[in-house]
């Protein structure tokens, strides 16, 4: 069947081909939208992987099908990473971040013209490090992800004592993620506080970004999956045309003609008994290679070795060849032995004087 024909046929798909499919589909999505391949490629290229042989592990490797699933796990893992698993992930990353070993009493005011900073330094001494305010817009809100460059940055001057206090300003359009940290001669050296999304200064939508972020990381995901696709396509195109080339040669047999019936061994082209059980091979007239020295049963029809001295199949026993012998009194002799000639190397029969082929006598 050619591929036109093969893209024309009904997809059929038994039950467990469908319960084995949906599992795949699970399984993909629920590690996709759990963020286990949002920050590797390798996480991403297991997902894909999953994807694409647990429905063909069931026998469902219809092309068709398999392309509609990338494509169902395209919009899926989109619309379910953007609407569903972003809010409650922002949520969480959002607020004032907490004390740590260097830093306490952190306070975040949100002002209609930005961000009111307040934090206490642990540690008095610095050691000719200032306090920075770090910030940038969010790009995207992926699956366990916010994707933000954070190019910019402010100085928390000492207010009084240990605490520092600053501005941040943000436009209330654009939605920003920040954190605290030390510099060093103008140079970050530590990032202190943990990256913390300042929704309260965002009057927006974070649908934008977070349809954007999660089409970007499922985009990833279906291109190692189509590119497994293709790739495996194009591996089965060229074994196929290996094989139909081993197949017209008489090197190889049709798929499902390679084995014995009886016993399942494996039979190789030109063989008519099995190796393994004796069972004659009967194959149809168009797959029997061409074999010249074969001849063919008289009772059953079947193939038969040129030494064999019975039917492969029916049993039935082959005389030997008979030949005339005429002598120079005219007597005739029929005999079944034969003899080579040491002349010219011809068959000669065992009673003959002169070699019909090239003529030399033989001795009595």
């Amino acid at each position: 069947m050619d591929e036109a024909s093969a893209l024309r046929r009904p997809l059929k798909l038994t039950p467990k081909q469908i319960a084995v499919t949906l599992a795949a589909l699970i399984i993909s999505l629920a590690l996709t939208l759990s963020g286990f391949g949002a920050s590797f490629c390798l996480g991403m290229l297991i997902i894909a992987v999953i994807l694409y042989m647990v429905p063909r592990m069931a026998g469902a490797t219809d092309v068709r099908l398999l392309a509609g699933l990338g494509v169902v796990f395209f919009v899926s893992s989109v619309l379910l990473g953007a609407f569903v698993m972003a809010p409650g992930f922002i949520d969480g990353i959002s607020g004032t971040p907490s004390a740590n070993d260097h830093f306490e009493d952190i306070e975040y005011t949100f002002e209609n013209e930005g961000l009111s900073v307040s934090v206490t330094v642990i540690d008095a001494d610095l050691s000719g490090k200032d306090v920075f305010y770090y910030y940038g817009k969010v790009s995207g809100i992926g699956f366990g992800t916010v994707n933000a460059a954070l190019d910019e940055s402010i100085a928390l001057p000492l207010d009084s004592g240990a605490t520092y206090k600053g501005f941040v300003p943000l436009d209330p359009s654009t939605l920003y993620a920040g954190h605290i940290g030390l510099s060093e001669g103008g140079k970050e050296t530590d990032a202190i506080s943990y990256n913390s999304v300042l929704v309260g200064a965002f009057d927006g939508d974070i649908t934008g970004p977070a349809l954007y972020g999660c089409a970007v990381s499922a985009v990833y995901i279906l291109l190692f999956f189509f590119m497994i696709l293709v790739l495996s396509g194009l591996m089965k195109s060229r074994l196929e045309k290996a094989r139909t080339k081993l197949e017209q040669e008489g090197r190889l047999y049709p798929q499902g003609y390679g084995r014995c019936a009886q016993c399942g061994g494996v039979v190789l082209p030109g063989e008519v008994k099995c190796r393994k059980c004796g069972a004659y091979i009967d194959r149809p007239d168009e797959m029997r290679p061409s074999k010249k020295d074969f001849f063919e049963c008289s009772e059953c029809g079947a193939e038969v070795p040129p030494e064999a001295e019975s039917c492969p199949r029916c049993g039935a026993a082959f005389d030997a060849e008979e030949s005339e012998v005429t002598h120079a009194d005219g007597s005739v002799e029929v005999t079944t032995a034969t003899f080579e000639c040491s002349e010219c190397g011809a068959e000669v029969p065992e009673a003959a004087e002169f070699c019909p082929k090239c003529g030399s006598a033989f001795e009595e």
